[in-house]
Formats: structure tokens, C-alpha cells, sequence
């Protein structure tokens, strides 16, 4: 891939500078040439059992695109985080403050994106490193893991096509994952995966009953057996108890069910699945002066046996199962229920989301790991976007010595513009 993708590029570019002309001579094929985006953020880690993490990183994303040309057009994304000299933080294994709690946010630069793009009517296809982003955020099982400051990028084939209004068909080829923790890390298993990935999603939407979704993610990892497998699923969306005569109210439902099972027969384990559900309903159901707010509850179960658990290690999991971040890529061993109780709310003209969660296990002894409280407030001043995040971890300690049964509260404060 690596070779042929150079070669694209070369020959994409040469035809680029003899057919400039062809881009259309709108403000938006200029104003889409480039772009620069920038985020600030400190953040406070206490997980007590490390040194307090305190953290002061910048982020600066750089963004080329050529011309079109006959629908083909090539695009290039550098990334830069830096720390600002500020190294009280273990930023993942780069910088060797193994004393002080994680934050995954290593400072360096990195070629982000640099692929060929199709562009056509109804389909888009890019072949090279890019971000591949399956389903709305937070992506469950394919994503860039956008709350870090250096995100995931794949080198892959991604097409995204639409067949008429309804059906939408996405679909990735991937070889390769560049992780979160940068091209630094002296750990190879934390720098990249190499993998062969096949992951399709098919989406039919339907404006009277929503959506629904089904999936195959085929990912077989060459260093890493123990997290390849092959995941089938199901999802739905829509409207619920809508009937006014009935409940006098309207509900969003979601619904999900998928199963997991090894690819290599070394490993091979029974069955494990995936299933969520979830219940929301929005305040002006009840208070018509206010349309803003909105209640959910959802239980998501991630099965383990005790031996095996059902994992999703390319998704962006900061939005799932908590952001204090205690259940990460490996699922643990005896699984993972977690119940939510979300609020949102806008006050003072900032979005508010209160969220408060219960995890329990789905096999063993203890049932319990712990509670947590996460509570988020975003607003927007001009071009800057501020983003305050508090999340607090409860454990339950008869989980120690495993992250499961140690205390966490994380902060942070982010804001967040382009140049």
C-alpha cells in the first residue's frame, strides 16, 4: 500500500499543477484548499495510587487539499502537540514519568492524513492514511478517538456511498492503526497496529420509524491475536411511545445486539456479545417553555465469561463506559454492564450534560466495580469553543489492585479554534 500510495500521490499531484484551472472559481474551493485548527487544554489526573498529573498541551492541526481534478484530489494533515516544557504527566510511555498518573497526550508531530480522494455524486473514497469514523460520535467500533490530542489514523481503503435517499453503505480496508500514544513511543504495540481489517456498515433510514444499522467488523491483528475477531450487529433508532392518546409524551429508542467471536482456533472461545439499549425523552414533553433539555437511560452490557469479554479495540472509547477512562481496549475478563443515567440541559447558555453511571460485571464473584459522576459544559464565544470536563470514578475495592478498584478524578478545561 505504502508504495502504490506514493505513487498515486505523485501522479496526482503532477496532474495538478497542468489542470489547476479545473476547480471551480467558487469562494468554497478556496476557502477548502486549507485549513489550521487549534486546542489548548489542561487537564488535572488524580487516580490515587500515582503522582497528581497536571497538564498544559496544545494541539495544531494543518490540513492541505489540492484542486479537484475530474473528481480526484489528494489531502495532507500534519499534527502537532507540545507540551510547553510542562512534563508532570505520564504521557503514555514517551516521556518516562512513569511516577505520575497518565494522560495520553505525547508531545511530537505526526503525518496524519495523506491520502487520494474520489468524490463523486453519490460516493467518496480515499485510499491512504486518513481518519475513518463509523456512526456518530462516539464511534463504537471505528474511530479516530477525537477527545485525545493526537488522534487515530488508518492506512486503509474507506468508500461511503449512498444508493438514493434512504441506504448508505460504508465500508474500510485497513492495514494498518497509529495510535494514540505518537510515532515516539519506544512500545511498538502502543505506536501502531498492524492489522487486515475488513469493516462494513449498512445504514437504511427511514423518517417514520429512524434507522436502522447493521455491521461486520473483520479484525484480524498480527501481533495482537488476542484482540482479533470477528463482530456481526445490529442496531436501531427511532422514534417511541409516540402515540400522544396512549402516553401523552414521545421517546427516542435505541436498540443493539452483536456477537463476537475469535479468529484464530488458539484462542477460540464461545460466543461473547454486545447489546444496548436506551430510553430518552426530551423535557418539552412536559414543560413547553423549555425545549432545550433532555433525560436518557441506557444499559450497555459488554459479556465476559470470566476467560474471554467482547472487545472493541479501535473504537473512540473515551465516550463510552465513562470518561474518567477505567474500561479501555481490553474489556475485563468478567465483562462489563454499564447503566447511565443522562441529563441535558442548556443553562446560562452553556450545554450541560450531567451523566451518572453504574458498572457491574456479567460473571464472577464481585459484582460490583465501581460508580461514576461525569459532568460536562461546552458554549461557544465567537471562533473559540470552551469545553470544562469533570469525571470522578468510585470503585468498588475489592477490585484492587486492578485499575477497576482504584479512585480516579479527572478534569479538564479545553478551548478549542481555527486559525
Amino acid at each position: 500500500m505504502k508504495l502504490s500510495f506514493a505513487v498515486a500521490c505523485l501522479m496526482l499531484a503532477s496532474t495538478v499543477v497542468l489542470a489547476d484551472d479545473d476547480c471551480p472559481q467558487e469562494a468554497s474551493c478556496e476557502n477548502d484548499r486549507y485549513s489550521a485548527d487549534v486546542r489548548v487544554r489542561y487537564g488535572n489526573i488524580n487516580d490515587n495510587i500515582n503522582k497528581d498529573a497536571n497538564t498544559v498541551t496544545g494541539r495544531l492541526l494543518m490540513t492541505l487539499r489540492t484542486p479537484q481534478v475530474r473528481n480526484f484530489r489528494a489531502v495532507f494533515a500534519v499534527e502537532h502537540v507540545n507540551d510547553f516544557g510542562i512534563d508532570t504527566y505520564n504521557d503514555g510511555g514517551t516521556n518516562g514519568r512513569t511516577e505520575y498518573a497518565i494522560e495520553a497526550d505525547p508531545s511530537g508531530t505526526e503525518l496524519e492524513e495523506a491520502f487520494v480522494e474520489y468524490k463523486g455524486q453519490s460516493a467518496l473514497i480515499r485510499y491512504g492514511r486518513q481518519y475513518i469514523n463509523h456512526g456518530a460520535l462516539p464511534q463504537r467500533y471505528l474511530g479516530t478517538v477525537a477527545w485525545r490530542q493526537n488522534n487515530q489514523s488508518y492506512d486503509a481503503l474507506s468508500i461511503d456511498a449512498k444508493f438514493g435517499e434512504k441506504f448508505r453503505l460504508e465500508s474500510a480496508f485497513v492495514e494498518k492503526a497509529y495510535r494514540v500514544f505518537g510515532r515516539d513511543n519506544p512500545s511498538s504495540g502502543l505506536r501502531e497496529w498492524d492489522l487486515d481489517g475488513i469493516a462494513i456498515r449498512a445504514t437504511y433510514a427511514e423518517p417514520t420509524f429512524g434507522n436502522i444499522t447493521g455491521y461486520l467488523y473483520n479484525l484480524d491483528f498480527e501481533d495482537n491475536v488476542i484482540l482479533s475477531s470477528r463482530t456481526i450487529g445490529i442496531a436501531g433508532e427511532g422514534p417511541c411511545f409516540n402515540d400522544p392518546s396512549k402516553f401523552g409524551w414521545e421517546g427516542q429508542c435505541n436498540v443493539e445486539v452483536a456477537v463476537q467471536s475469535s479468529l484464530h482456533t488458539e484462542l477460540r472461545y464461545d460466543d461473547v456479545i454486545h447489546a444496548y439499549t436506551s430510553l430518552g425523552v426530551d423535557f418539552s414533553n412536559f414543560r413547553k417553555e423549555n425545549t432545550t433539555g433532555s433525560v436518557a437511560i441506557s444499559a450497555r452490557m459488554l459479556y465476559g465469561d470470566g476467560r474471554n469479554s467482547f472487545k472493541t479495540p479501535l473504537a473512540t472509547l473515551h465516550g463510552y463506559a465513562g470518561a474518567a477512562d477505567k474500561f479501555l481496549v481490553n474489556t475485563p475478563r468478567d465483562g462489563l454492564l454499564d447503566i447511565e443515567l443522562k441529563i441535558k440541559e442548556r443553562l446560562l447558555n452553556w450545554d450541560v450534560t450531567v451523566a451518572l453511571h453504574r458498572f457491574d460485571t456479567t460473571n464472577g464473584p464481585i459484582s460490583t466495580y465501581g460508580r461514576e459522576v461525569d459532568i460536562a459544559a461546552t458554549r461557544t464565544f465567537g471562533k473559540y469553543k470552551w469545553i470544562f470536563k469533570l469525571a470522578d470514578y468510585r470503585a468498588n475495592e475489592d477490585w484492587k489492585p486492578t485499575p477497576y478498584g482504584i479512585d480516579a478524578t479527572k478534569f479538564w478545561a479545553t478551548v478549542q479554534f481555527s486559525l
